[in-house]
């Protein structure tokens, strides 16, 4: 025992007081001693048979110093690692964490504990492999899924995050956690970019290689949202008409920014927009626009606008919910309100043409 660097002194403490602080202190030095390069072939077994014991103590506290001294061992009997891993969570979730010799059907195993902090110890492993972590995308929990994705050494391929954003396509942490990873496939960029908050959004743009036409589009749907932010603070036609005019003469009253608009329930800036880009009088652009009978003449003002045709969709969409609920955009909620829009788009079948999933996907990530 001289070699474990237990000496008689420990002896007599641990004859003496077995309390947890003398036992935790004797478990440091026999697991030191284990991992050490002076290890006799006796000494192995005993030691050993000193972590059996230990890891069936009553103390919580020496089964967790055992624990945490046996994290970085190596080739540790398959019934000691057995007995820790199915401890509790304070015990078995620093050693599943780091213990380097867990095989895949270890951690398959510990994926299946009704753990929840197991599961997100494996999530947090060095270097997790695909299977692993496909595996988690398909089984676990979404808390789960979130340490996986903050975990930058775990291999997750691209199958893994079509999983993830069919799953969480609504989870604004998932979201997050994917643009705060270091490396994203492109694919991945492009399906969570216009989904993004903008300073998502901006994070996004500064943190990964994109495409620069997406990057591009990007800042413009930043720019174009904080002018509707202005806009939707304005109370006067005046104040409105202020707005547009300055956009106007900037060259920066864009067709996207002017469908935007009213698919998010801003009628008057999108009024003063079609004044302005169609050379039309306000009073004669709204009476085109609510006249129930007049849907060629809206197209024609909209082609005056300059407006791309494969926007027309969601302008008529967004006109339609107008009228249903009267819908005032310094009254009510234009969240709710962009989602009725969508809804109407996704349905939308104008001449009973039914528009390409590309054209759906488009207007969406324009009022998204």
């Amino acid at each position: 025992m001289n070699k474990m660097n237990i000496n008689n002194q420990d002896v007599n403490n641990l004859s003496l007081n077995p309390n947890a602080e003398t036992k935790s202190l004797i478990a440091r030095k026999i697991s030191s001693y284990y991992n050490g390069r002076n290890i006799t072939p006796n000494g192995l077994r005993l030691a050993e048979d000193i972590f059996r014991i230990m890891v069936k103590d009553v103390e919580i506290k020496v089964r967790q110093v055992l624990a945490e001294s046996l994290k970085n061992s190596h080739q540790l009997p398959a019934d000691i690692i057995s007995s820790i891993i199915n401890d509790i969570d304070s015990v078995a979730v620093p050693f599943i964490k780091h213990y380097p010799d867990l095989s895949s059907d270890d951690l398959l195993k510990i994926l299946n504990i009704p753990s929840i902090n197991k599961q997100k110890a494996v999530a947090d492993r060095l270097n997790l492999s695909h299977e692993l972590s496909q595996y988690i995308a398909e089984k676990c929990s979404e808390e789960v899924v979130g340490v996986l994705i903050s975990n930058n050494t775990s291999n997750i391929q691209e199958n893994t995050y079509n999983t993830i954003l069919n799953k969480y396509n609504n989870s604004e942490d998932i979201k997050k956690r994917l643009v705060y990873r270091a490396e994203l496939p492109t694919s991945v960029i492009v399906k969570i970019a216009h989904t993004l908050s903008e300073d998502l959004k901006k994070r996004l743009i500064l943190s990964h290689n994109m495409p620069s036409n997406l990057a591009s589009d990007l800042v413009e749907e930043v720019k174009e949202k904080t002018t509707l932010r202005i806009s939707e603070d304005y109370s006067s036609d005046k104040q409105i008409e202020e707005l547009v005019h300055q956009l106007y003469s900037s060259n920066r009253l864009t067709s996207n920014l002017v469908v935007r608009s009213i698919c998010m329930g801003d009628l008057k800036f999108f009024e003063y927009a079609l004044v302005y880009l169609s050379n039309t009088p306000i009073l004669e652009v709204r009476k085109t626009l609510f006249n129930p009978a007049a849907d060629f003449m809206v197209r024609n003002l909209l082609r005056k606008a300059f407006i791309p045709k494969a926007m027309f969709p969601a302008v008529f969409s967004a006109l339609k919910v107008i009228k249903e609920i009267h819908f005032d955009c310094r009254k009510s909620n234009r969240r709710s309100f962009a989602h009725k829009v969508i809804e109407r788009i996704l349905s939308y079948s104008p001449n009973n043409d039914e528009l390409s999933e590309e054209d759906i996907r488009y207007l969406v990530s324009k009022i998204s």
